[in-house]
């Protein structure tokens, strides 16, 4: 076992203590975090002209190039700062900065913290609705990052005083990006007078759901906005889908499992014009095990695929948790005015309406790409000095 002492620094990503062995280096920090680091993965890591780098995708090694056995031969620190280090097998020599080693240290403490988290809601949150004006968000970056943290970490955001004119809803979505594709049009109108008839154009009430489940990657972000608000009822209701799938979790492992392990089919057909068809699960989640992503949409809800011994328990679990979806608990409820918008995560964030009678209410929506909101916040984070969340791993969403 080899060891090597630095001097101490006040910066917590100064080295200050490497011990060496056979698997890889511990890295002691000035501030006295330990990070372990394998031989494998920092030679995968070595960025040189040579190796090339991933961020720019310009790669020129893959892993079959490196052996599993890849020693370490010598080990040192630059006069500039950096870990040089020289492999045994071919004397290749590699240089890392310390700030990015601290950066990508994976250790589970470290891993967590660049994970983000979400604020799980419900009902409660109705009485302080994260929203941002349009004009300072579209003057001001400090407010627009103000409106995509909040996008961010509650999945979603109303925005006030916009246009009010039909079509001015583009200007809202061009807060986070372009105009994406839907299976009807870009811009959809919801008035009990459009030639398209859908739920979303009767008088009814809509139970929660995310948009178009029936496609293989649904709508990012969506943005509804308010042309005209009914006089009587059509109150915009919102459901954290995050918050009721670990609700179910608490209440009913064995249910919540179902969910996350099968696929439901989801269909819309229009005979001659439109037929998807789709299986996916309606909860997703990662490989720590958190919940990234909400497809749900009972509208749609097509005939279960699944082994016959399944079919009750799905039911049971698909009931379950539509009852959370559906408890007023779990819903916030509020009416968008002429001019105003929400913005909401369609990968976690359920919407619905109430019923009205109003035949003039009329509003309309659109969606944006997840990847182009999620790129804008990081671009956003870091000319704005904020490189943690510029850095930060975002849920990606559902499959």
């Amino acid at each position: 076992m080899q060891s090597t002492h630095i001097e101490s620094t006040s910066d917590q990503s100064a080295i200050q203590h490497l011990i060496q062995n056979s698997d890889g280096i511990t890295i002691k920090w000035s501030d006295g975090h330990s990070s372990f680091f394998h031989s494998l993965w920092l030679r995968d890591c070595c960025y040189c002209k040579e190796c090339g780098d991933s961020y720019s995708s310009k790669r020129f090694v893959v892993p079959s190039d490196i052996p599993l056995d890849i020693a370490i031969g010598e080990t040192n620190i630059t006069p500039q700062g950096l870990l040089s280090i020289t492999w045994a097998q071919d004397g290749h020599v590699s240089h890392y900065d310390p700030v990015w080693l601290r950066q990508n240290c994976y250790d589970d403490d470290s891993r967590a913290t660049r994970f983000h988290k979400p604020v799980l809601w419900n009902a409660q949150l109705g009485d302080s609705i994260p929203s941002v004006a349009f004009v300072a968000a579209q003057t001001d970056e400090e407010s627009l990052l103000d409106l995509y943290r909040k996008l961010r970490d509650f999945g979603f955001v109303v925005v006030t005083g916009g246009p009010v004119e039909p079509g001015g809803i583009e200007a809202v979505a061009g807060l986070i990006g372009d105009l994406g594709d839907s299976a009807y049009t870009k811009i959809f109108d919801l008035s009990p007078s459009s030639a398209i008839k859908t739920m979303g154009n009767t008088h009814k009430s809509v139970p929660p759901h995310t948009d178009e489940a029936f496609r293989y990657s649904p709508p990012g972000i969506n943005i509804l906005g308010c042309v005209r608000p009914a006089s009587d009822g059509g109150e915009s209701v919102l459901v954290d889908g995050f918050f009721v799938a670990e609700r179910l979790r608490e209440q009913n492992q064995p249910q919540f499992e179902l969910l996350c392990h099968y696929q439901q089919t989801f269909n819309r057909i229009h005979p001659g014009r439109l037929d998807q068809r789709n299986r996916q699960r309606m909860i997703e989640r990662d490989d720590r095990g958190e919940v990234i992503g909400i497809r749900f949409h009972t509208r749609s809800a097509g005939p279960l695929n699944l082994p016959a011994d399944m079919v009750h328990s799905y039911y049971a679990a698909h009931r379950a948790l539509c009852n959370l979806m559906l408890s007023p608990e779990n819903q916030v409820k509020f009416q968008l005015q002429a001019g105003e918008s929400v913005i909401f995560d369609n990968h976690r964030v359920l919407h619905s309406r109430a019923e009205f009678t109003d035949p003039r209410r009329f509003l309309q929506i659109c969606n944006v790409a997840r990847e182009t909101f999620h790129q804008r916040l990081r671009l956003l984070a870091d000319r704005l000095g904020y490189p943690v969340e510029a850095g930060m791993v975002l849920a990606s969403g559902v499959s």
